[in-house]
């Protein structure tokens, strides 16, 4: 059995399929996207029915993203709240990604993941990053149909974090300055080895800290899709070259 960790595609479709088929897929395979399928890239839905094809196949899960996570806050105020709705600053068309998606890849994305551990190897995986105060221990797998609203709002901070202030605490994009660090710098490894995407590394290969790695290669800037491969004690992983520069 092998475990693969793909990392931010992005709507890159064509950049996927050549990076499956690099894979070579066994019937025992786990396939572990971590996160933002969608928006930027050339197409979105193309992206979600191929991932809903290989859940037909294989051992498919999702790790939540910043980019589904707030495609289904709009779904779900636009028919529930439509103060919050009218006041979320949309930057992507999610009238478009709306209008045809089917019910299968919406009931897939509400079953996806903020947090999946793999306690035999010790590893977690997140799609963003983790604050020095993060109050779950991770011995839950955290689902966003189970653990969404109420308690667990805070587990939205796992999809968006990226840096941290002298304290630990979570700073925006955008707002961070030349006493913030990046999450992972500074992770001491309490959860294990993390997985994570959402910040981009536009290397040839993923991003190596101590007790993290980066998968986000930023492909639809140009850059790469990484699958990192665990096998037994066996690491390895694979890149794809951006056919171009999309976004």
């Amino acid at each position: 059995m092998r475990i693969i960790l793909i990392g931010d595609v992005h709507g890159c479709i064509d950049e996927l399929k050549i990076l499956i088929s690099e894979c070579k897929l066994n019937t025992g395979d786990y396939i572990f996207f971590l996160g933002d399928l969608i928006n930027k890239g050339p197409n979105s839905i193309g992206v979600l029915n191929y991932v809903l094809f290989l859940s037909e196949y294989y051992n498919v899960k999702l790790i939540i993203g910043n980019h589904e996570e707030k495609f289904l806050r709009f779904l779900y105020n636009k028919k529930n709240n439509l103060k919050a709705f009218n006041q979320m600053n949309l930057q992507f068309d999610y009238y478009e990604l709306e209008k045809n998606i089917s019910p299968q890849i919406l009931n897939f994305l509400e079953k996806s993941y903020f947090s999946y551990r793999i306690s035999e190897l010790d590893i977690l995986l997140i799609h963003g990053g983790l604050t020095k105060d993060c109050k779950f221990d991770f011995k839950t797998n955290y689902r966003y149909d189970f653990h969404s609203h109420g308690e667990f709002k805070e587990l939205k901070l796992i999809t968006m974090t990226r840096y941290l202030d002298k304290n630990g605490k979570f700073v925006a994009l955008g707002n961070e300055d030349e006493n913030s660090k990046f999450w992972a710098e500074d992770y001491e490894g309490k959860f294990g080895l993390v997985f994570f995407g959402h910040h981009v590394f536009l290397n040839d290969e993923p991003k190596n800290f101590k007790n993290a790695i980066g998968l986000d290669g930023g492909c639809v800037f140009g850059g790469y899709l990484f699958a990192y491969i665990l096998e037994g004690n066996e690491k390895s992983w694979i890149k794809v070259k951006a056919q171009r520069k999309y976004f």
